[in-house]
């Protein structure tokens, strides 16, 4: 009898789930009644409002939410979308270039699968969330670690991106407020930064599913509202969960240049 063919290798180098294989660890110590308060996941420590609940219970009433929906997601929803882009992102974009996914991760890998291509070089500023070094293996590119530290409040320079770039370098991935250290850059460093990933024509993936958990005053400018010419070179990844206390629901989004979301 012949041995079975092998699994994906390309799956199979992928790493467990730190945040997940964390959080776990820490529900069963605290369904074992042990007194565990848990920095793993990205949890609110609110519910989800009432009004998503009561909105979403009337939903369930109306036969039509039982039917096949766009791939790309509800044109309504798309459309609540490209209104909160423009909102909390100052960026102006039509519904079609809106991609609704389950969750913020899927629209983190499909950003991704969009922009890498086998061999480039993704820059990935440290500390980072665990999934986007894996993200990018699976696009076949290679994350390249930028790292910040306490000395710098975990923020990369445009010193440090321009040391780490090379002739393979395609995409920047740029998260503020940070996941996982919660800093914002300023308005003055995010424009420095953006400005610079223009000048050479890098992709930039920037993930603002935190930009409105901000405190003491601080406000989180996106990447493409403190420069605005670098919108045809830039992918917003976004989700409900954070903001409105919804991480179960998996409803997240993709916003970019529209030859890019035809490919997503």
């Amino acid at each position: 009898m012949t041995s079975r063919a092998p699994l994906s290798r390309k799956l199979s180098a992928i790493a467990e789930s730190a945040t997940l294989k964390v959080d776990a660890k820490a529900k069963a110590l605290q369904a074992a009644g042990r007194p565990v308060i848990s920095y793993a996941a990205g949890e609110p420590d609110f519910a989800t409002p009432s009004f998503i609940v009561d909105a979403a219970a009337e939903a369930l009433q109306d036969p039509k939410n039982y039917r096949y929906t766009p791939a790309a997601g509800l044109p309504v929803l798309r459309e609540a979308i490209a209104a909160k882009t423009l909102r909390d992102s100052g960026l102006e974009v039509a519904p079609s270039q809106v991609i609704v996914t389950n969750g913020g991760k899927q629209s983190v890998y499909q950003a991704f699968q969009t922009v890498v291509n086998p061999g480039d070089e993704v820059l990935l500023p440290a500390p980072y969330w665990t999934t986007y070094p894996e993200a990018i293996a699976l696009a076949e590119g290679t994350p390249v670690e930028v790292f910040a530290g306490a000395d710098q409040d975990y923020k990369v320079t445009v010193a440090q991106l321009e040391a780490a770039r090379t002739d393979k370098t395609t995409v920047l991935v740029f998260v503020s407020p940070s996941n996982p250290t919660g800093s914002v850059y300023t308005p003055e460093e995010t424009a420095e930064i953006g400005r610079w990933a223009l000048e050479h024509g890098i992709w930039v993936v920037t993930d603002e599913i935190y930009q409105n958990l901000t405190y003491e005053g601080a406000k989180a400018v996106s990447i493409v509202e403190a420069v605005p010419e670098l919108a045809g070179q830039t992918i917003l990844v976004n989700g409900v969960a954070k903001t409105y206390a919804m991480t179960g629901w998996r409803v997240g989004w993709m916003v970019g240049p529209a030859d890019a979301m035809k490919l997503a």
